[in-house]
């Protein structure tokens, strides 16, 4: 799948994460995360950060390096049904990124699926997923299973 995923001309931005208390969590350009989104055809938005771990930044830092990525990846707990709305309501300021307006979030709600107990067993679906996301005609027949876009 990587080296499917290596054939599309077109290598989206991705960013992930929300607020959390005042600061957004990310990875470094060297993670496990940056890493599948590289395998999945797509670029992290901290891509040249050399750290593998990840730290707090505030969310102005975000905005400057990220508001005009293609895609968002947000993974939660939400009680509900999430939109964008919902997100929305969260910080308003979320609505300034181009990923938010083109409706191009990627989501999974941890309530509904066992992301952090399964995809450690199934690298192959997260990445098929993320494939099927941001290069729709090269798994056309994929049915996520732990990402999908945002209604």
């Amino acid at each position: 799948m990587k080296a499917l995923a290596a054939s599309a001309e077109h290598r989206p931005s991705v960013l992930s994460g929300e607020m959390h208390s005042g600061n957004w969590y990310v990875v470094g350009g060297n993670s496990y995360l940056a890493q599948l989104f590289r395998d999945a055809g797509g670029e992290y938005f901290r891509r040249n950060d050399e750290s593998s771990g990840g730290f707090y930044v505030d969310f102005e830092t975000v905005y400057s390096e990220a508001a005009e990525v293609d895609y968002w990846r947000v993974v939660n707990s939400f009680n509900g049904e999430f939109s964008y709305e919902a997100l929305r309501q969260s910080d308003d300021r979320y609505a300034d990124f181009k990923a938010f307006r083109d409706k191009q979030v990627i989501y999974c709600n941890l309530r509904q699926t066992p992301f952090y107990e399964q995809t450690p067993v199934e690298p192959e679906v997260v990445l098929a997923d993320l494939i099927r996301i941001f290069h729709p005609d090269l798994l056309p027949d994929h049915t996520p299973v732990y990402y999908d876009l945002l209604k």
